[in-house]
C-alpha cells in the first residue's frame, strides 16, 4: 500500500481482515486523530472547536491526542510538526481518521515502510536503503481537482487548478464548484451545506 490517507489505512484494515500481510509506505510526516472521543464522533467536536483559530484548537487538542494515540514515531511514522486543524487549514489534507489502523501497526499485522524509491520486478525498493517483495501493490496516493485540465477559466482556479470558490457562485456568473473546500467538520457535511447554498443561489436567480 502506497499511502497514508484514509483510503490507505482502511483499504490495509481490509487486506488484514481478508488474510494478506499489508505494508504502507508512508513518505511524508503525517497527523492521526480518531474516529471518537468518548464516544463522541470527532467530527461532532470538530464543529464545536471549528470557531476557533486553528493553532487554538491543536493547542487544545494536542494531550488528548497524545493519550489516545500515543506516539506515532515508535512505529516508522513521522509526526508532522502542527496539528490536525492546521493541517486542514494549511496543506488542505484529511489526517488519517484511525478507525484500526494504528492498532494493526502496533501489533505488526501492518509493516509501515518509508517513500518509495524504486518499484522492482518483484517488489519496492524504499527510502533508506530497505527492500521488500510484494504480490500487488496499491495506489492510495491521493488526488488533485485538477478543475484546469477541462476548464479553461483560469481566473477561478489556483496553480494547482484547485476552485477558488466552492459552494458559491464563481467569478464567472453561471459557474459553481461544490465540494472542493477541505472542511475539518466532515466533507460530507460540507458537499450537503454547500449544495443547498448552490440550489438557493440559483432558485434566488430564477
Amino acid at each position: 500500500m502506497v499511502g497514508f490517507g484514509n483510503s490507505g489505512g482502511e483499504i490495509a484494515i481490509d487486506l488484514f481482515e481478508h488474510g494478506a500481510k499489508p505494508s504502507i509506505a508512508v513518505r511524508s510526516a503525517v497527523n492521526v486523530i480518531p474516529r471518537e472521543l468518548f464516544g463522541i464522533p470527532l467530527l461532532s467536536i470538530g464543529i464545536a472547536l471549528n470557531i476557533m483559530p486553528a493553532w487554538m484548537a491543536d493547542a487544545m487538542n494536542a494531550p488528548i491526542l497524545r493519550a489516545v494515540i500515543g506516539d506515532i514515531t515508535k512505529y516508522g511514522l513521522r509526526k508532522l510538526p502542527y496539528g490536525p486543524a492546521t493541517q486542514i487549514q494549511n496543506d488542505k489534507h484529511i489526517p488519517l481518521i484511525d478507525v484500526g489502523t494504528m492498532k494493526l501497526i502496533r501489533q505488526e499485522h501492518i509493516t509501515v515502510y518509508s517513500g518509495v524509491e524504486e518499484f522492482r520486478e518483484n517488489g519496492v525498493k524504499f527510502t533508506g536503503e530497505k527492500e521488500a517483495e510484494f504480490d500487488a501493490v496499491i495506489l492510495a496516493t491521493g488526488y488533485r481537482p485538477r478543475v484546469n485540465a477541462f476548464l479553461n477559466e483560469t481566473k477561478v482556479y489556483d496553480e494547482n487548478g484547485t476552485p477558488e470558490s466552492s459552494g458559491r457562485e464563481a467569478s464567472v456568473p453561471g459557474l459553481y464548484f461544490c465540494g472542493y473546500y477541505v472542511s475539518p467538520t466532515g466533507m460530507l457535511r460540507e458537499i450537503a451545506i454547500e449544495a443547498k447554498q448552490i440550489s438557493a443561489a440559483i432558485a434566488k436567480k430564477d
